[in-house]
């Protein structure tokens, strides 16, 4: 706890979620450690949980009554009312069934329709044997909730309550309070700011069913937009094709060709703060489309290709098409997986694009890039680079608001 200090969670509300599982004793430890810290702390918890705690003991702790009955005798709509106004919610323990009722959005007890409630971030500690934090249906589960930005702290390797060692015990109190701490301090650290993304594939058509494009599936974009948007930014997402719903709270502007993501981008540059190019545009474009469909009998058609506009490199030569004092960030998608190689590709597209900052990513591993959760990475900045390793898209987003966050309040 000692990198984040405590008073960053002075007066914020938390609601903590405990549900049934025998680390359950321990989420009394993270409510006093949270109190101590000067925060509003809520408890809800399930029906389950009060078998291994009695709610007693969290009333006593956070000096608030427990939410456990979903049906409130005041006749206030308390989950409602415990979900407004919160700025953190904490889940711990997280169990396997917990993780799925969020994936798919079930209300059925006090706990499960707070977290169907809350606005805020969303921060779970998972707690689970072995088998079932590896089972397939958990790994799509957690892999769903951290594409709607729910972050994770733990589970670790060591003794279950069951005698075996193995993945799925709880991380520390400790560690999850410095993680609470840690999104309480990120807060709304890009509130008044304008950052404009970009995101998937563009296509360049040879006739109107055919084109030249890539396996961008724009997730990594789309994450991005969500994090800067949970964190106080107006965002801008301009997208090229994909079957990604729209963020919560962006404005979303759809378009297909490098040249249309170009115009749309140009237009809304004058105004951004940020400009996060992480879109996969094609580097070639047929230099004749055909209107019509090419017939296969007719045989192979002749494609002569051109470069597509380097919109990245073009903002990063032209500062008079952006905001001044406004940052430019650019993904460099590479199949290379040795991050020294990466931190050199970063650094020399940051230097050659004009740009503050530079994301190289590798895109030719099987658990890395395109159509996957994670992401291998290199981020560099003028202070230099850092290896930020295999995280989800989740983690790989919020470690990039954090460089831009802290290159805004520096300038």
């Amino acid at each position: 706890m000692a990198a984040i200090e405590p008073a960053v969670a002075q007066g914020r509300r938390v609601v903590v979620c405990v549900s049934g599982g025998i680390a359950a004793y321990k989420a009394a430890e993270v409510v006093r450690a949270l109190v101590r810290c000067g925060a509003d702390v809520r408890v809800a918890m399930t029906p389950a949980a009060t078998r291994f705690v009695g709610p007693d003991t969290f009333a006593a702790l956070s000096g608030h009554r427990v939410l456990i009955d979903l049906f409130d005798a005041s006749g206030e709509v308390a989950h409602v009312e415990l979900a407004r106004g919160a700025e953190l919610a904490v889940v711990v323990p997280a169990t396997a069934d917990l993780l799925a009722r969020m994936a798919y959005g079930h209300a059925g007890d006090a706990v499960a329709a707070t977290l169907l409630t809350v606005t805020c971030p969303v921060l779970v500690a998972p707690a689970m044997h072995t088998e079932m934090w590896e089972h397939p249906a958990t790994r799509a589960n957690v892999d769903t909730l951290e594409r709607r930005g729910v972050t994770f702290v733990g589970p670790e390797r060591g003794e279950l309550s069951s005698g075996d060692v193995g993945i799925g015990r709880m991380a520390e109190p400790d560690d999850i309070v410095t993680a609470a701490l840690t999104l309480l301090a990120r807060g709304q650290d890009l509130a008044g700011r304008r950052v404009v993304v970009t995101a998937g594939g563009t296509q360049e058509p040879i006739d109107p069913v055919r084109f030249i494009g890539n396996r961008s599936s724009g997730l990594m974009g789309y994450t991005i937009a969500r994090a800067a948007a949970r964190r106080g930014a107006k965002v801008t997402l301009v997208s090229g094709p994909t079957n990604l719903p729209p963020p919560p709270g962006v404005e979303l502007v759809r378009v297909r060709t490098a040249e249309e993501m170009h115009d749309a981008v140009v237009a809304v540059a004058p105004d951004a703060d940020v400009i996060v190019k992480a879109a996969a545009v094609a580097d070639f474009r047929p230099q004749k489309s055909s209107p019509v469909k090419l017939k296969k009998a007719a045989g192979p058609p002749e494609v002569r290709l051109e470069p597509t506009v380097d919109i990245l490199a073009e903002l990063g030569a032209h500062p008079e098409l952006r905001k001044p004092g406004g940052l430019l960030i650019g993904f460099a998608a590479e199949t290379e997986a040795d991050p020294e190689a990466l931190a050199r590709v970063a650094e020399d597209k940051r230097a050659s694009k004009g740009a503050d900052v530079v994301v190289a990513n590798d895109v030719g591993s099987s658990d890395s890039g395109f159509n996957v959760p994670t992401n291998r990475a290199v981020i560099a900045t003028a202070r230099g680079t850092r290896d930020v390793g295999l995280v989800t898209k989740a983690a790989l987003a919020e470690a990039l608001i954090d460089e831009i966050a802290g290159l805004l309040a520096e300038a």
